[in-house]
């Protein structure tokens, strides 16, 4: 991991270093690529306090109007039927988690691009209108507490906010959790929740209602698709309870949005070969990763992976990335 933080911060340093040296044009040259791009949140000023989840709106549309100028942004169905143009960079827009940002920020801006993009919504609307790891990330920044106790252990909040055990954080050991285990940590944090739902922090877990979702599946220009019930890491549950997050997610928004289902978005990109195969017995016939596990997982047509998009960096940074394909 450390290697990785090094390469990846000399990797940025070299762009810098070119950009200052005036081969912008270099880097940001237009060529052949193949890209599905993937969001999650976005809210008014890019704050990375809780995590790296969100940009700013501002850089969304300076992203947003850039590609519609200089690149093939098509539906991520016609990524999958390979309707390309040579020489540029061909993208597909996706959006994870289901946010209510998304429809009060990122969805009108594509309207005036005319942009496609697919959004993959957690379907949790019957049991919260927020997600775990955002409640984790919220709640662990904001409480005053400096120790809580979670399955019998004691977590303790360091220097960056995080409540660890052992050198594991509550939110990854959540991760390896099914929803039903993960859903103790809110009696830990009732309190603070209580006062963070009322402060003006919406941008940063509200989900979209059932009726802005069935109006994002009635426009044209836009996609709905799964990404799973609760948003636990499929591949650390039982198989059994895999797949019912899986089929559950579908089934409701098929019945919300009156129309079949047919992409799925792996939350935290993690997969096995048996979750994607069983993805496409149920009728999953586009299915979203971020990294492959092994090149043999490349050949599959159904699944794809998936370029994240970095916070922390400048747009023509980004850009440059974007056209690499790399961050590294």
């Amino acid at each position: 991991m450390l290697l990785i933080k090094i390469k990846y911060r000399l990797a940025l340093l070299y762009k810098t270093v070119l950009f200052k040296f005036g081969l912008e044009k270099l880097l940001l040259r237009n060529r052949y690529g193949e890209r599905i791009i993937v969001f999650h949140g976005i809210d008014k000023t890019g704050n990375t306090a809780y995590n790296s989840r969100f940009i700013s709106k501002s850089y969304f549309e300076d992203l947003i109007r850039y590609f519609s100028e200089n690149y093939n942004v098509i539906s991520l169905d016609e990524f999958y039927q390979q309707k390309f143009k040579k020489d540029t960079l061909n993208i597909a827009l996706t959006f994870d988690d289901g946010y209510l940002n998304n429809y009060e920020y990122a969805l009108p801006i594509l309207e005036k691009y005319n942009l496609p993009a697919s959004f993959y919504i957690t379907t949790i609307h019957e049991k919260n209108d927020f997600l775990w790891p955002d409640f984790i990330d919220l709640v662990s920044y904001h409480t005053t507490l400096k120790e809580v106790i979670f399955e019998n252990n004691t977590y303790r909040k360091n220097s960056k906010g995080e409540f660890i055990h052992q050198g594991i954080s509550l939110k990854n050991r959540c991760k390896q959790l099914n929803y039903e285990a993960i859903a103790s940590v809110y009696n830990i944090f009732e309190k603070d929740w209580e006062i963070l739902r009322n402060k003006k922090l919406q941008n940063y877990w509200k989900l979209m209602s059932i009726d802005q979702i069935k109006k994002i599946a009635k426009n044209s220009l836009f996609t709905i698709g799964s990404h799973s019930l609760t948003h636990a890491n499929l591949t650390k549950i039982s198989i059994k309870t895999a797949k019912d997050e899986i089929l559950r997610s579908k089934q409701i928004l098929e019945d919300t949005c009156k129309t079949s289902i047919s992409e799925f978005a792996f939350p935290f990109g993690t997969y096995t070969n048996e979750l994607v195969n069983y993805c496409t017995e149920i009728g999953f016939s586009k299915i979203l990763l971020v990294d492959y596990n092994t090149e043999k997982d490349t050949l599959d047509p159904v699944t794809k992976n998936r370029f994240v998009i970095n916070p922390y960096i400048s747009k023509k940074q980004q850009i440059a990335c974007l056209l690499k394909g790399s961050y590294f």
